[in-house]
């Protein structure tokens, strides 16, 4: 990621977990009924968290394969 990208972060991640929220909701009452209330809650803030997990882990691979290209580059 660039400068510019990581000064944009807050604002996507904040759309991103809302996202998450509404989607990991969806899915947990699709699997399980919404008449399961607080167990559906902490399911799905679980699944968001786990959606954020993989985006973070995309980044972080993402700037390894950069930093791996670069220092590929430098080697004779």
């Amino acid at each position: 990621m660039n400068k510019e990208q990581y000064q944009h972060l807050p604002t996507r991640i904040k759309a991103r977990t809302e996202e998450y929220l509404i989607a990991a909701k969806s899915v947990s009452e699709e699997w399980f009924g919404m008449d399961n209330g607080k167990e559906i809650h902490l399911l799905s803030v679980q699944l968001a968290a786990a959606m954020m997990n993989m985006d973070a882990a995309e980044v972080i691979a993402s700037e390894i394969a950069n930093f791996s290209d670069q220092l590929k580059k430098k080697m004779p």
